[in-house]
């Protein structure tokens, strides 16, 4: 259930200068939610929405820390340790981030209990936003050397990569996160005093000084250079499939000519082949007949085999084949056009789901291509740090996976409802109407693949996208899911 805020109390506090203050026993994602709605707020009444993603992910990076350092002091005392005696922290420590994962419930319920809260306030002065997030735990001064000398650290960096690459003790609450937010500053043109942390009098206090006028937005970096260059060099289509998807656009054309130019082609025959015997299509009796097989699928379906047969083509040549992702895309499209045809879209409505699914990601091969170590930080990061992958990806390369697949399809001259089922497949909201029933069926697929690698849960997934396709409680979602599921398993040995 989302947390209610007031925002005309808080344009209000805006206008008159005035601090506003939230206060939080706890941290959840019903919070983290609210605190994307109170920065964005703050920042269009700024005029500078366009910096919601990166400050909302400091904002956030540093209630979770705050809300760490008051489970700290009570697991200490749970276990009998003394948090300032050196042994006793060395001990305790070697536990604790397990035992924050495996236990957060309990804790959750504990801070309540013993009303360990995070309080949070915003403040405009002129054009300069001032965030403050106080907790009830004063650091020690070994925690606070650590964190100043990760400040220091931080200078030495030029990049996400290098932060993400740098090896950091990480049993500490404040590790790489505090990194990453101070590389996510400097990205944006602020300078290292943006962010400054003290404790005294039993608390802590982290700032965050954001002076509007300086921040300033990067031209696109050296690795999004790398990744452009590496679009614009991608081949066209070969002349075969160009005349293929031209001669599948004519209303005239007869089916035995399109015959004629598919068999030409061995691979493309058993692609075309193997789609129409498939159980995509439940067929009685295998077909081994190529114009029947084009009177079956249709030339809409002998257009979309061109697309994706094509794409990993020319994809693999370049790029080393990532069989795994190509499963994860599998799945993906097969549950889209489940979902397609359990909301009774059209059979042309259920292809492009399918399709746009089997493509959705494809811009994930590019985008890891010049750091392939690197894409893998950034997966584990966002996993740890309930980071949405897309928004790591713009602050380290300049633009996300989704907008490069959305580049190539759109190079590649893609219809635009594959353009859009690739490109909005973690924005659904931004899909024009035309095509807001496909983006929606392939993001639902996604996020669901994604639940099941335990990457997000159900209280992540958009309600508006829930609500659209008839969703309407995690009892009814369960359902959904399970019967994908069991399709899937159903029918994936034959695809």
């Amino acid at each position: 259930m989302l947390v209610k805020i007031d925002i005309g109390t808080i344009q209000k506090s805006i206008r008159d200068s005035t601090p506003i203050t939230f206060r939080l026993t706890s941290f959840t994602h019903d919070h983290h939610a609210m605190m994307d709605r109170v920065v964005e707020v703050f920042l269009t009444e700024l005029g500078q929405e366009r910096f919601l993603e990166p400050l909302a992910y400091c904002v956030k990076e540093l209630i979770g820390n705050a809300q760490k350092a008051n489970i700290k002091r009570m697991y200490f005392h749970e276990k009998g340790l003394t948090i300032t005696d050196e042994e006793d922290y060395k001990l305790g420590m070697k536990q604790f981030r397990k035992s924050l994962i495996t236990n957060a419930p309990r804790y959750i319920q504990k801070l309540k209990e013993q009303k360990l809260d995070i309080v949070v306030t915003f403040q405009v002065s002129g054009s300069t936003l001032f965030i403050k997030v106080r907790n009830n735990a004063e650091m020690l001064p070994h925690e606070q050397a650590r964190i100043y000398e990760r400040i220091v650290r931080s200078r030495a960096f030029s990049s996400f990569y290098e932060a993400l690459n740098s090896a950091i003790d990480t049993t500490e609450g404040a590790g790489l996160g505090v990194l990453i937010l101070l590389q996510t500053l400097k990205r944006f043109g602020l300078e290292e005093n943006a962010f400054s942390i003290e404790s005294a009098n039993g608390r802590t206090v982290a700032h965050l000084t954001v002076p509007m006028s300086d921040v300033h937005f990067e031209k696109i970096n050296l690795l999004a250079q790398v990744v452009a260059r590496d679009i614009d060099s991608l081949p066209h289509f070969p002349e075969n499939v160009l005349s293929l998807l031209n001669m599948t656009k004519d209303p005239l054309v007869q089916i035995n000519e399109v015959a004629k130019q598919i068999s030409i082609d061995p691979v493309l025959t058993a692609d075309l082949l193997r789609l129409v015997n498939s159980a995509y299509f439940h067929l009685s009796r295998r077909i081994s007949n190529i114009p029947r097989a084009i009177t079956l699928v249709g030339m809409k379906g002998v257009r979309n085999l061109l697309y994706t047969n094509s794409t990993r083509k020319i994809l693999d040549a370049r790029y080393k084949e990532n069989r795994s992702l190509w499963n994860h895309l599998y799945q993906t499209a097969l549950y889209a056009f489940y979902l397609a045809r359990a909301i009774k879209l059209s059979r042309e409505q259920h292809d492009d789901a399918y399709v746009a699914g089997l493509l959705h990601d494809i811009g994930l091969i590019i985008i890891s291509n010049p750091h392939p170590d690197l894409a893998e930080k950034i997966r584990i990061f966002c996993s740890e740090k309930n980071v949405p992958r897309r928004v790591m990806e713009n602050f380290s390369y300049g633009l996300n996976h989704a907008d490069v697949g959305g580049l190539i399809a759109q190079k590649w001259n893609f219809p635009e409802q594959l353009v859009e089922g690739i490109k909005y497949h973690h924005e659904p909201l931004r899909a024009s109407l035309p095509h807001k029933n496909i983006v929606f069926c392939v993001y639902l697929a996604n996020a669901i693949c994604n639940i099941e690698r335990g990457n997000i849960s159900y209280e992540q997934i958009e309600p508006t996208v829930l609500h659209d396709l008839a969703i309407n409680d995690e009892a009814q979602f369960r359902r959904v899911h399970r019967s994908l599921r069991y399709s899937y398993e159903k029918q994936k040995t034959k695809l």
